[in-house]
């Protein structure tokens, strides 16, 4: 996990960033014209909030991409 720290001048305080990597997803859902994104811990937690997201009569998702993403945690140091 990578951390660094910046000092803001103005407010004279240091401000710490730990950098955190998430999956995303976009799925598709055909039959009721819907495109949905999806971030989660793993690629299974983020299939799983796109099923939870189905409608009735979705019979079909399509994932349209998957690429994991780089979040960053503020803290006050």
């Amino acid at each position: 996990m990578t951390k660094f720290r910046v000092w803001d001048s103005q407010r004279n305080s240091m401000t710490q960033y730990t950098a955190r990597e998430l999956y995303k997803i976009v799925v598709d859902y055909p039959k009721t014209n819907r495109q949905l994104e999806f971030i989660g811990m793993d690629r299974g937690s983020c299939i799983m909030q796109a099923e939870v997201a189905r409608e009735e009569g979705d019979d079909l998702m399509f994932m349209q991409t998957e690429e994991k993403i780089t979040v960053y945690n503020k803290e006050k140091i």
